[in-house]
């Protein structure tokens, strides 16, 4: 009798387990469904193929890139995804990368990282001559960018995003405004470009606001380092407004976003990294960095050109030290 009962609650545990089991699955299943539908209104730069091909040549990409010695990839524990900002001008055809930053999430903590890179600093081009580092976008776009960034900083990209000053805005109002801290020439020189009356304290930005304050490069004797500054607080500003959003309410939200931005990561990247990352967000930490990084570079005219030139080494160590173990 006892053997009988035994065996009944076994079955009714193993049931119990598989209804989970099951339960799950299925959640996951609708979850990547949806994600699929607003994930499809992103503009790829890959061509298209069917959603377990992407799976299959991600998990294929990660493995192959285990024993790379690079900055990133499977093992590493970080995920480094580049935004680049265009700026492409009326009648132009190609664009130089106004604007480089680096993400890093880091999984064993859940933070994130903003590493700025400088458009003037001076590196080798791979299969070009060496030239500012936004050349690199109007020359090859990402893909030349990414080959640029792993030569010269051992630096593995799991992927870009693009996206133009004017999506930029649009972004900015869809999002309702971005909170920031102005000085008052800040706001001055904001009102002067947009025509606003905005004044020194907290203001919120609307898009033309938040772009021309993204821009202000002469109001500081440092130039581009204030510029890139001021990038990285309005990146900082926009995650930490909308970390603590609700899916019900970030899916519509996607659903006008996604079609503002260019990407080269496939659908099965982009879930899983949703998936992961997401959760996590609202008790992530941020940081910010530039390379070149202090005491590493010299002001230098290099063919005509006002260029930072680095040390390249040290610059690349710093990056090790700060992304692996941040």
């Amino acid at each position: 009798m006892k053997r009988k009962q035994h065996d009944t609650f076994a079955r009714s545990v193993m049931k119990l387990v598989c209804f989970l089991l099951a339960l799950i699955l299925t959640l996951l299943l609708g979850a990547t469904a949806l994600f699929q539908q607003v994930l499809g209104k992103i503009h790829y730069t890959q061509p298209a193929a069917d959603f377990g091909t992407r799976l299959s040549a991600f998990i294929s990409d990660a493995v192959s890139e285990g024993q790379s010695g690079l900055i990133g990839g499977t093992g590493s524990g970080i995920v480094n995804i580049l935004l680049v900002g265009q700026d492409r001008r009326e009648g132009e055809q190609t664009a130089r990368s106004d604007s480089m930053i680096l993400c890093t999430y880091h999984r064993k903590t859940g933070n994130v990282t903003m590493t700025s890179f400088l458009r003037d600093l001076y590196v080798p081009i791979p299969g070009h001559h060496s030239n500012r580092i936004n050349a690199a976008y109007s020359e090859g776009g990402v893909e030349l960018l990414d080959d640029t960034l792993r030569e010269n900083f051992d630096l593995h990209i799991d992927g870009n995003i693009e996206v133009d000053f004017s999506q930029f805005a649009q972004i900015i109002d869809l999002l309702g405004g971005v909170e920031l801290e102005l000085r008052e020439d800040e706001a001055a020189e904001i009102n002067k470009e947009t025509g606003s009356s905005l004044t020194a304290g907290t203001q919120t930005l609307n898009g033309e606001q938040a772009l021309t304050y993204s821009r202000i490069r002469k109001l500081d004797a440092d130039g581009d380092f204030s510029r890139t500054d001021r990038q990285r607080k309005v990146m900082s500003a926009l995650l930490s407004s909308y970390r603590n959003i609700k899916w019900t309410d970030l899916l519509p939200l996607m659903d006008q976003l996604l079609p503002l931005i260019s990407t080269d990561m496939n659908y099965g990247k982009l879930v899983l990294l949703a998936m992961e990352i997401l959760p996590k967000l609202s008790d992530a930490q941020i940081t910010n960095h530039r390379i070149p990084a202090d005491g590493t570079f010299t002001d230098e005219k290099i063919d005509g050109m006002a260029v930072l030139s680095a040390d390249l080494e040290a610059n690349r160590q710093l990056l090790r030290d700060t992304l692996l173990n941040g």
